[in-house]
C-alpha cells in the first residue's frame, strides 16, 4: 500500500503488491501510516446494508479511482439511499454505493486508487453552462479593467471607481507601471461616472509614446491615443475617407457605425499581438473558478485564425471541461444575402472546416437563430408595448426567422432561439408551430434562450411543442427594480425571468449567464433563481417565480445538459456517465438559500482527473458600491440602447469576417 498526496487531504494508492485486503478506515485515517482492515469489517458493512450500483461483470485492467465523499449529491433518478464513494475507469463511472463495498467490489484489481481529498466536502455532477461565449469574453479579459463596479478575478481585484479623477488617476497609475513600449488597453470607462473629458487630447498628455486604447464599457465606442493610431496604421485620411460622422479623428473617438468600420483591423491587432491569446488563458481560469465543466456556445462565428488559436490557448496544458460550439445561423445566412440554404451551408462548411479537439467540438446539427432584440438596452418586443412609449426591436424579423430556421428544421436540426420580450417569445413559438405543421417532428428540442418576458399561455405551447426553456435569472436581480420603474411597469417587471412557472407546465428549465450579462457562476444563477432578489437587496420580485433548491441544482447540472442532447453523458452521477463533477465546500441543501451564491468551490473533476478551483466564485463582485453602479448603468444602458452582450456579438462577428454593415 503506497500513499500518494492530493490536492486537499491524502488519496491512498493500492499498488499490485499489496493486493488483498481493504486497506483503511477512512475516518481515521493518516496520511503517514499504511492501514489494513480485515475482509470482515467489509462483510459487515455490506450485511448492514451498503449496496453496489452496477458492478462489473468482470474483470478490469485499467486503472480505477474510488471518490470518497461523506455528501454525494448524485440527481439521478435510479440511485436509491445515499452513496458514499463513485468508481471510476477511463473516465467514467462504473459503480456508485457505499465507499467499504466498492473498496471489497476491486481490491483485486492493480492500480486501485481509494482518493478521499473531498471525503468532508460535497460532490455533485459537473456543471453545465448552457449558453456562455468563451471566444467574446476573451476579448475583454485581455484588457485592463477600470469599471464603475467592482470585480474580482482568479488573478486579481480590481476595485471601481467612480468619479472622473478616480478614472483619470487609475489609468495613470496603469500606464505608469507598465514596460516601455507596452500598450494600456483598457475597458469600463462609462461617460455618467467617469466624466466628458475623455479624448484623444486628454490621453496624449498621459503619454505620446504609449498606445493607449479606452474601451468604453457598452462596447460600442472606443478612443485612441496618436500613438495607437500609427500602431494601428491609421491616418487621418483614412476615417474621414470613410466618410462616416461616428469617426472623429481629431478626439480619437469611434462609437457605433464608425466602430464597426474600423473593428477589423482591431480584431487583427488583438490576435497578432497575442492580446487575444492572453484573453483565452484568462477566461479558461475565470470559467473554471465557477466549477464549471461543460460550456455549449450557441453562436461562434470567428474567423479560422482566431478560431485555431483558441483551440490551440485552451487546449494547452489542462482544459478540464468541453467547449461544446453552435454556429451562429442568423449570420450566416446574412452573408448569403438572406438565402436560407447557402446560409444553412455555410454554417456547416464552419463546422467541418475549422479544427476540433477532443474537448473543443461543434454540437451535431444545432444552429442558433434569433427573435427580438436586447434585455439590457429595452429592445426587446413586449406586447403590451412600453411604458415610455419606445418600441422594441427585431434581430432578425419574424419572417427572416422563419426563412432562415426552415432549412434547418428540415434537415432534423436543434435550433435554439435567442428570444428576450414576450412577443418576440410568441412569434418565435408561432414560427416552431407553422414549420411542425408543414415538417412534423417528434424530438426536435428547440430551445428557447434569455427569454426575459414571457406569457403563461405561450410556456404552455411551448411546452406541448417539445420546447425546451434556458433562462437567465440575473435579469430579475440587475434589472426587475429599474423596470419596474423605467419601461416596463410594476407587474410585468416583478414576473420577469419566470421559473416556476416553466416547471409547473412541465418544461424542462436551464439557467444560463451568457457571461458577462451574468457572472460565470451557477451557484449564483442558482441563488438569482431560488431567491429573486432584487439588486437593492431589500425586494423578493415575483415570489411565486421562485424555484426550488433542488429544481434549481437540475437547472445547471442535468436540464442544461438536456439542451444539447448530452444527457446520457452527464448531468448526473450515473453509471456509464463521464465522471464529470463539481466539489462543494458545503452543501447547497445545508446552508440559507441566501448563502447559495457564498458557498466555495473546491474544485472539479473532469473525465475522473481533479483539478483544483484556487478563486472561487470568481467576477463582478457585487459590493455595495457595485449595487449603485450597476443600477445606474443598466438604466442608461435602457435609455441609450447599449450594454447588450447578444449585440456586441454581432459586431464581434461581423468583424471576424470583415463585415461592416448589415
Amino acid at each position: 500500500m503506497t500513499v500518494k498526496n492530493c490536492y486537499f487531504s491524502p488519496c491512498l494508492q493500492q499498488s499490485g503488491s499489496s493486493r488483498g485486503a481493504l486497506p483503511f478506515s477512512l475516518k481515521d485515517y493518516n496520511m503517514k501510516n499504511i492501514f489494513k482492515v480485515s475482509v470482515l469489517t467489509v462483510s459487515l458493512s455490506i450485511l448492514a446494508g451498503c449496496s453496489l450500483v452496477g458492478a462489473p461483470d468482470g474483470p478490469l485492467n485499467s486503472p480505477i479511482t474510488v471518490f470518497v465523499s461523506n455528501d454525494i449529491i448524485t440527481l439521478s433518478e435510479t440511485i436509491n439511499g445515499k452513496p458514499t464513494a463513485i468508481a471510476v475507469q477511463d473516465g467514467k463511472i462504473i459503480n456508485i454505493g457505499q465507499q467499504e463495498a466498492l473498496i471489497e467490489a476491486y481490491k483485486n484489481e492493480s492500480n486501485l486508487m481509494v482518493d478521499t481529498q473531498f471525503l468532508d466536502k460535497t460532490i455533485l455532477p459537473g456543471f453545465v453552462e448552457p449558453h456562455m461565449h468563451i471566444w467574446m469574453s476573451s476579448l475583454l479579459l485581455s484588457m485592463d479593467f477600470i469599471t464603475p463596479a467592482d470585480w474580482a478575478f482568479p488573478w486579481g481585484y480590481v476595485k471601481g471607481v467612480q468619479n472622473e479623477k478616480a478614472y483619470f488617476d487609475q489609468l495613470a497609475r496603469l500606464e505608469r507601471s507598465l514596460p516601455e513600449g507596452e500598450p494600456l488597453i483598457t475597458w469600463g470607462y462609462h461617460n455618467y461616472f467617469h466624466g466628458q473629458n475623455m479624448n484623444k487630447s486628454a490621453l496624449n498628455k498621459l503619454s505620446e509614446t504609449r498606445p493607449i486604447i479606452v474601451w468604453h464599457r457598452s462596447f460600442h465606442e472606443v478612443y485612441f491615443n496618436d500613438a495607437a493610431l500609427t500602431v494601428l496604421g491609421w491616418n487621418q485620411a483614412d476615417w474621414e475617407g470613410k466618410k462616416i460622422s461616428q469617426l472623429n479623428w481629431d478626439n480619437g473617438h469611434a462609437y457605433e457605425t464608425g466602430l464597426k468600420a474600423i473593428m477589423n483591423e482591431l480584431f487583427t491587432y488583438f490576435f497578432e499581438s497575442g492580446r487575444f491569446a492572453e484573453g483565452i488563458k484568462r477566461s479558461k481560469d475565470y470559467v473554471h473558478s465557477g466549477g464549471i465543466t461543460t460550456v455549449i456556445d450557441p453562436g461562434v462565428l470567428l474567423s479560422p485564425e482566431m478560431f485555431n488559436e483558441m483551440v490551440d490557448v485552451l487546449m494547452k496544458d489542462t482544459f478540464p471541461m468541453d467547449y461544446w460550439l453552435i454556429p451562429a445561423g442568423n449570420f450566416t445566412y446574412m452573408l448569403s444575402q438572406n438565402d436560407a440554404e447557402k446560409g444553412k451551408a455555410l454554417a456547416e462548411q464552419q463546422t467541418r472546416t475549422y479544427k476540433e479537439s477532443d474537448q473543443i467540438k461543434w454540437l451535431p446539427k444545432y444552429v442558433k437563430l434569433f427573435s427580438d432584440g436586447a434585455m439590457y438596452s429595452q429592445l426587446m418586443h413586449m406586447k403590451d408595448g412600453y411604458t415610455d412609449g419606445h418600441e422594441g426591436e427585431w434581430i432578425q424579423k419574424p419572417e427572416e426567422l422563419e426563412d432562415s430556421m426552415r432549412p434547418y428544421w428540415n434537415d432534423d436540426y436543434t435550433v435554439i432561439v435567442h428570444a428576450n420580450g414576450d412577443l418576440g417569445f410568441e412569434t418565435a413559438i408561432d414560427i416552431v408551430e407553422t414549420l411542425n405543421k408543414d415538417t412534423p417532428r417528434e424530438d426536435h428540442r428547440t430551445g428557447y434562450h434569455h427569454l426575459g418576458f414571457t406569457g403563461l399561455d405561450d410556456i404552455n405551447r411551448a411546452v406541448e411543442q417539445g420546447a425546451n426553456f434556458s433562462v437567465n435569472p440575473y435579469y430579475t436581480h440587475i434589472l426587475g427594480e429599474l423596470y419596474s420603474v423605467h419601461g416596463i411597469g410594476k407587474e410585468r417587471a416583478e414576473n420577469m425571468s419566470r421559473g416556476q412557472s416553466f416547471i409547473e407546465a412541465g418544461g424542462i428549465l436551464s439557467l444560463h449567464s451568457d457571461a458577462p450579462m451574468a457572472p460565470a457562476q451557477p451557484l449564483s444563477l442558482a441563488w438569482a433563481a431560488v431567491n429573486r432578489i432584487g439588486l437593492s437587496g431589500s425586494r423578493t420580485l415575483g415570489p411565486l417565480e421562485r424555484i426550488s433548491v433542488e429544481d434549481a441544482l437540475k437547472a445547471i447540472t442535468i436540464n442544461a445538459a438536456y439542451t444539447a442532447r448530452l444527457e446520457n453523458e452527464i448531468g448526473t452521477i450515473d453509471v456509464g456517465k463521464y465522471a464529470n463533477f463539481t466539489v462543494l465546500d458545503q452543501s447547497p441543501f445545508e446552508v440559507d438559500p441566501k448563502e447559495l451564491d457564498k458557498i466555495t468551490i473546491a474544485a472539479t473533476v473532469y473525465h475522473g482527473e481533479s483539478a483544483p478551483v484556487k478563486h472561487s466564485n470568481a467576477g463582478l463582485d457585487m459590493t455595495h458600491g457595485s449595487h449603485k453602479a450597476v443600477r445606474l448603468i443598466n438604466m442608461l444602458s435602457a435609455r441609450d440602447g447599449s450594454g447588450d452582450f447578444c449585440s456586441t456579438s454581432i459586431e464581434m462577428q461581423s468583424s471576424a469576417l470583415g463585415v461592416t454593415e448589415h
